[in-house]
């Protein structure tokens, strides 16, 4: 039924469009001469008649369980945004898909080339397919038209000093042309970009139980479990208290420990050189103590590879160790146990080969893309719709919402109010009162614009986890939690070679991790693993990082 349903919609759709009463941007043909010129002309005309013109625009529902932008009418925050697309004279039309098929949508209609929206979510398309269209004139420069169809809002964001400009510079493709925006982020501390990161966290309330001091060294961090066990740290009568993580990924928090980076090929941000933590000083001990925490049982094996096995264990109450960002509040409600509190440490000194490392979430976040296709023939109005998402109205909707009912100002800062933050979801969506950030952006149908404070985040969260991060917010040095918000857009030819190498070198690096971690394999053999890396183009890899990371060096300014 959904079927038959999608193509009548679909045909429905494709004729609304031939008749030119769907979309404005979709008035005219491309081609020249004098009867296309009439008919956007006529167009035009009509659309300034009725007081606005219209844009088609598609995305994704929200993967929220409670907010949904199909109900955004309801909210406050959709009725103010409502305004400014009236008093810009656009009349916006959603296609809104559902989260599990957008995907397959998005890339049957962007693959046929018809019955394509004006502007769209492009995320799910992968950098060699959205560079195929873009070769194909399918999606178009957005630079060209910030600089000739911008009243100056959009303009002055993406230009040198503007909010936008360094995710416009990431966003550069080696020719210069800009094809999509992306979401901004930049979080700040005391006035200045400031980081959270994501580290290893002891089970606070077990330390208290059996009076155990806070892990200080790695050496400390075991002697830390195996007390958890041998006393029985949870209660249940067995000797089941485990470390749980994933230790087949890089990004893992112990491997920081060890100078590691967190990617197969990533790099020291302060380095600014592109390495392999195959290459790195600490990586034999790093896997020498993994292997004794196997042995011992002090790790749960199971959790190799995360996913279920690794909820499972945190579920049972059996996680003394987990890995996660140092202020999440969202693990402790899972193990069932009222009483849990998991408090972050680190980095901590394991090796004298390496100094320890933090994985941090980059201050300047650029990530996500929406994209003009061709079928947007009036580029005034994909101008326009630029200037609303780059006003000042806009970002204070899709971050903060509404004053007195999302947010409230103390002291001349802004602080959003509890009916804001995730712990409240269901209530907002009953009350109708959100930030944008939940019913449009995030991922979904428009790009948020997120310009926060740390201290608006540290100071909803348990006191020893706020002193942690406080603590550590200078830490160096540090390995970046997404590399990509460092890489501007890669070469076709880079794209391609990424894809032919990428996935054996991954499955190759985990296997031999794993089967290291579990002493299935000899570190006598050490020379050959790392030749079995390279034989399948792990220094290709570096090369084209650090190809990328000159480029980023020399076009982003911070």
């Amino acid at each position: 039924m959904e079927k038959k349903l999608w193509r009548y919609l679909s045909v429905t759709l494709a004729v609304l469009l031939m008749m030119g009463v769907l979309s404005a941007c979709a008035t005219s043909p491309q081609t020249t001469g004098s009867s296309n010129k009439n008919k956007s002309k006529g167009s035009n005309q009509a659309a300034d008649k009725a007081g606005s013109k219209t844009i088609h625009i598609m995305g994704p529902e929200t993967g929220n369980p409670h907010i949904h932008f199909k109900d955004r009418e309801k909210y406050s925050s959709w009725k103010e945004f409502q305004k400014l697309f009236k008093e810009k004279g656009l009349n916006p039309k959603f296609e809104v898909v559902a989260n599990d098929q957008y995907q397959t949508t998005l890339q049957t209609r962007m693959a046929s080339a018809t019955d394509m929206p004006d502007f769209l979510n492009v995320t799910g398309l992968g950098d060699d397919t959205i560079l195929n269209f873009v070769d194909k004139g399918t999606i178009l420069p957005v630079n060209q038209i910030i600089d000739e169809h911008s009243d100056g809002t959009a303009k002055q964001f993406f230009a040198e000093g503007g909010k936008g400009a360094r995710s416009n510079a990431l966003n550069a493709a080696e020719n210069g042309n800009v094809y999509w925006i992306s979401q901004i982020q930049a979080t700040t501390y005391d006035g200045k970009p400031g980081s959270t990161n994501q580290v290893i966290s002891v089970r606070k309330d077990w330390l208290d139980k059996l009076n155990l001091e806070v892990p200080k060294t790695a050496d400390d961090f075991y002697h830390m479990l195996k007390a958890f066990r041998e006393k029985d740290a949870n209660g249940n009568g067995q000797q089941d208290e485990v470390l749980a993580f994933n230790p087949a990924a890089w990004n893992n928090g112990i491997a920081q420990w060890f100078g590691l980076v967190n990617e197969i090929s990533c790099f020291v941000i302060e380095d600014g050189k592109a390495v392999s933590p195959w290459y790195q000083p600490g990586i034999k001990d790093y896997f020498k103590y993994l292997n004794k925490l196997a042995k011992e049982g002090l790790m749960d094996t199971s959790t190799i590879g995360g996913g279920d096995p690794l909820d499972q264990v945190i579920a049972e109450n059996k996680a003394g160790a987990i890995f996660d960002y140092c202020m999440q509040t969202w693990q402790e409600p899972g193990t069932g146990d009222p009483d849990a509190a998991y408090l972050p440490i680190g980095p901590l000194k394991a090796t004298d080969a390496a100094e320890p490392i933090l994985a941090i979430e980059p201050p300047y976040l650029s990530y996500n893309r929406w994209a003009f296709t061709k079928e947007c023939k009036d580029l005034d109005v994909a101008g326009t719709l630029l200037d609303i998402l780059c006003s000042d109205k806009y970002m204070e909707l899709t971050q903060w919402g509404i004053e007195g009912e999302t947010y409230e100002v103390k002291d001349g800062e802004k602080k959003l109010l509890p009916i804001a933050l995730n712990a409240s979801w269901e209530q907002a969506a009953k009350e109708g009162k959100e930030i944008g950030d939940l019913i449009w952006a995030n991922g979904s149908i428009f790009p948020k614009r997120r310009f926060v404070p740390m201290e608006n985040e540290i100071s909803i969260v348990p006191e020893y986890k706020a002193e942690f991060q406080r603590n550590i917010i200078d830490y160096h040095p540090t390995t970046p939690l997404g590399k990509e918000n460092y890489f501007p857009v890669p070469t076709q030819e880079q794209v391609q070679r990424r894809l032919e190498l990428n996935t054996d070198l991954g499955t190759q690096s985990s296997q031999l991790a794993t089967q290291l971690i579990l002493g299935q394999i000899s570190m006598d053999d050490w020379d050959s693993h790392i030749q079995s890396l390279k034989d399948l183009g792990l220094d290709e890899i570096l090369k084209i990082d650090q190809t990328l990371l000159d480029r980023y060096k020399k076009n982003v300014k911070d």
